[in-house]
């Protein structure tokens, strides 16, 4: 690829990034979205949240019990209770990424 082609991919990458992440601002208060809608939307950081982590805790070739020590499980089990407990995003994930860290770096 030649630089040419690189800055022209870069260009078209900020371009395309730039309409998309500007998209609601440019509409405005020209678009009004249902209460069914925002009600919806209200789930999206958790379902992201969920999507991006559950995985890589849960999903898993074989489960060991050598994989109850690892810093995802504990972080995930921090971050469940975490939330359980203060129904709040922010201390859910300070508190899961703080037991995913200790856990870390106590085994290392």
């Amino acid at each position: 690829m030649s630089p040419v082609d690189s800055w022209i991919v870069i260009i078209g990458l900020m371009v395309v990034t730039l309409i998309t992440r500007s998209f609601f601002l440019i509409i405005g208060e020209r678009m009004e979205l249902s209460e069914t809608v925002q009600n919806a939307l209200r789930y999206a950081p958790a379902a992201a949240l969920v999507a991006i982590i559950a995985p890589e805790i849960f999903i898993t070739q074989t489960f060991t019990p050598s994989e109850v020590t690892t810093p995802q499980f504990w972080g995930g089990v921090a971050s469940f209770v975490a939330f359980l407990v203060t129904r709040s995003m922010f201390f859910t994930i300070i508190l899961g990424m703080l037991a995913f860290t200790l856990v870390g770096l106590i085994g290392s």
